[in-house]
């Protein structure tokens, strides 16, 4: 029963973000339209990460975010195996859509950090502390972002780099943070290998909800968002308006009021045209965030996300001058 159910949600949900996609066609005027994709996220809904890649592919968004899994592609030390990224970028590129390759130790979805096990088995990373001030990881990681970035430097289907995946915001099992010193000498290593010139990304967590906001302003000395705004070339901000969490026994949802995510979000389009930067939003909540859960399986309706209201956000983001939208 639990396989079929599955089977129906990804029928479903392909379709209704099929259906949805013909509403952006229409809508997305000068709007680049993007998606992320992440093997490790269907694995965890328990699909065929590769059936579910080419049905993203086919259904026409002109951008796909990928993510360089150093725990999945350097398994052993000093062993590095492309083969999944490969086909990922191989299959953009027969489809024509478009790649933002996102490199470093932090990817897109949960655990946040993919460290692999042989390294963190070596070093002690403390909870709530700057990830990046263990020497050893600094240095197996640049060899990492080395490998990746000379890899695809020469595929003309990767448009733009993205370095870390909100690498300033607290994040993960043991709240953890990339330091900002770090974060640029990660970023002039792509930098100085890429023989492309192409943008260099990094984004940031926005927290659309007061009392979401009001905590993360306890835990950073400094605005992670604004700070990615100032070091990044080109910085984006990921969007949730409907949060979920598990507060010991409680499930709680963290809801945004339309008009105040609007001006929240206005307040970092604003500074990001101050500096004559381009703001990119690349994670626009298109999936539910239910208290408690990984993904959402089960068989009753998810209160955290709905097409209808994905929908009226992807239409106030458009509004309001973003350019490039990935959900």
């Amino acid at each position: 029963m639990r396989k079929a159910i599955t089977v129906i949600m990804r029928a479903c949900l392909l379709g209704a973000f099929g259906c949805l996609f013909g509403c952006f066609s229409l809508l997305a005027g000068d709007v680049v339209v993007a998606t992320t994709f992440s093997q490790v996220q269907c694995e965890y809904l328990g699909q065929d990460w590769k059936e579910i890649y080419l049905k993203t592919l086919d259904l026409g968004f002109d951008m796909v975010r990928l993510g360089a899994y150093w725990s999945r592609i350097e398994a052993k030390e000093g062993v590095y195996d492309f083969s999944e990224l490969d086909w990922q970028i191989e299959k953009a590129a027969e489809k024509g859509v478009r790649v933002l390759l996102t490199v470093g130790m932090k990817a897109p979805r949960w655990p946040e950090y993919f460290i692999p096990v042989w390294l963190t088995e070596k070093i002690d990373i403390r909870y709530g502390s700057d990830s990046s001030e263990a020497a050893l990881l600094q240095a197996s990681l640049f060899k990492f972002i080395e490998q990746v970035v000379l890899r695809y430097r020469d595929k003309d289907i990767i448009v733009a780099w993205q370095v870390e995946n909100e690498p300033l915001s607290r994040s993960g099992p043991k709240d953890l943070w990339i330091g900002r010193k770090f974060l640029e000498r990660e970023m002039a290593l792509v930098r100085g290998l890429d023989t492309k010139d192409r943008p260099l990304v990094v984004n940031a967590m926005t927290y659309s909800n007061g009392f979401l906001r009001f905590l993360a302003r306890l835990a950073h000395k400094k605005s992670p968002i604004m700070e990615t705004i100032d070091v990044a070339q080109v910085p984006a901000i990921n969007v949730y308006p409907v949060v979920g969490h598990k507060i010991f026994s409680k499930k709680v949802c963290f809801w945004s009021e339309p008009r105040e995510q609007v001006k929240y979000l206005k307040t970092f389009l604003d500074r990001a045209r101050k500096l004559h930067k381009d703001l990119w939003v690349t994670e626009l909540q298109a999936e539910p965030w239910e208290p408690g859960e990984l993904v959402h399986l089960a068989e009753v309706k998810a209160v955290t996300c709905q097409p209808q209201s994905f929908l009226l956000t992807y239409r106030e983001l458009r509004e309001m001058g973003f350019g490039k939208i990935f959900f």
